[in-house]
């Protein structure tokens, strides 16, 4: 190392140091992405799972509620609906712990709600059979056990899922710092090592290092411009597609919950003051996704969630009951004419589930379509890094032969 051989050795081995460093940097900025995006579409999937559950579970609590309202033996298709609602909700329990393990200990609790639930409202149903009025009293233990104890557990679920899918977004977004960084350390390196090329050997240019230099700087700006381009529309798709997703299956939720305590109002018989205020506030909160989906970016040419027709028929069904027409209000509410309170609710079931399946699988697509190409940018970037260290080394090799 001594001498000037010494230190062209030593231009030579910091040049070779720092490329191999940008194509290690390289390398990982686009595997960092890659794999964000990845995780950031399995917890999308999974938030759509946790969603799906939360909607099953206050479907089949609506379902249950609205054909208590009937007596007797409740509406067969009314039955079938409120069991599927429940097998599917048990379902997807077992299919999201299966895919995040970290959610397994609430899923399990929530399992054991589920269960505890519909022994409840087999209890209901039976004493419902027998005219029995403690079956209203199972059926009102029921669902207020599920809002208590079920509900909460799936928000948390939710709200944690989310918090994943964001910070695996902003992951993805800060990706270009790791090819910044390392491709300015190069820079500045490969730099210095010409200049002091030049002012130690009179030479203007040494071809193989200023080549190093050259794919240094190439790799850095298509690789930032693309990682750039990942990070738009990752912000699009967050923004968009994704947000849409939330606000479709918050709105199912809070629907399916207003048609649960539309029912109880009208089991309570004149003191339901109460589930008619939750009724009020789950309409509030339909209202407010609602409107977060027409004004969002991606809602052109969406058709509006049909919430309003149900809406009305509420209205309607809430001026019979304060009316003193018990009858007339379970009626409209249970019925299946055009403007009943079920069949205008079924119309916005439809609606928001079609719209749901379709954001959730666009969501999916996008994300899928952003990194496609990482995997192999990242093997080029790594590929270009050990290109630049031959050619540094090579350029130093040069000077270096002079000595000998």
């Amino acid at each position: 190392m001594a001498g000037t051989p010494g230190r062209l050795r030593t231009v030579g081995i910091v040049s070779v140091v720092a490329t191999l460093l940008f194509g290690l940097a390289a390398g990982q900025a686009f595997r960092s992405a890659d794999g964000a995006l990845g995780r950031a579409a399995a917890n999308s999937d999974q938030l759509v799972r946790i969603q799906a559950i939360q909607t099953n579970v206050v479907q089949a609590d609506a379902d249950a509620t609205n054909a208590f309202l009937v007596g007797g033996l409740e509406p067969a298709a009314q039955r079938a609906d409120y069991t599927e609602a429940i097998a599917s909700a048990s379902g997807l329990i077992a299919e999201a712990a299966q895919h995040q393990p970290a959610d397994g200990a609430a899923l399990s609790a929530l399992n054991q709600s589920l269960v505890s639930y519909t022994s409840q409202v087999e209890q209901a149903r039976a004493n419902n059979r027998q005219a029995l009025p403690i079956g209203a009293q199972y059926l009102r233990s029921a669902s207020a056990d599920l809002r208590a104890d079920a509900l909460p557990l799936l928000a948390n679920l939710g709200e944690a899922n989310n918090a994943r899918v964001t910070e695996e977004f902003d992951r993805a977004a800060r990706s270009a710092l790791w090819l910044v960084a390392g491709g300015l350390l190069a820079l500045v390196v490969l730099a210095l090592s010409v200049v002091w090329l030049a002012r130690r050997t009179r030479r203007i240019v040494n071809v193989p290092l200023a080549a190093a230099l050259l794919v240094v700087l190439v790799t850095l700006v298509v690789g930032t411009v693309g990682l750039l381009s990942v990070k738009g529309n990752v912000d699009e798709t967050r923004a968009g597609v994704y947000a849409d997703t939330l606000s479709t299956a918050r709105a199912r939720i809070a629907g399916f919950d207003a048609k649960s305590n539309e029912s109880l109002t009208l089991i309570a018989r004149g003191s339901g003051a109460a589930f008619e205020k939750a009724w009020q506030a789950s309409s509030a909160a339909v209202g407010t996704e609602i409107a977060q989906l027409e004004a969002g970016p991606a809602s052109a040419g969406r058709d509006p969630l049909p919430w309003s027709a149900y809406a009305t028929a509420h209205q309607e069904i809430r001026a019979l009951d304060d009316g003193g027409d018990w009858e007339g209000a379970v009626e409209l509410a249970t019925g299946e004419g055009a403007d009943t309170g079920n069949t205008t609710f079924a119309a916005f079931d439809t609606a928001s589930d079609d719209q749901l399946s379709a954001l959730s699988e666009q969501t999916s697509n996008q994300l899928d379509d952003t990194g496609g190409w990482l995997p192999f940018a990242g093997v080029l970037g790594l590929l270009a890094g050990v290109i630049a260290a031959l050619f540094a080394w090579w350029g130093v090799s040069m000077r270096l032969e002079e000595y000998r």
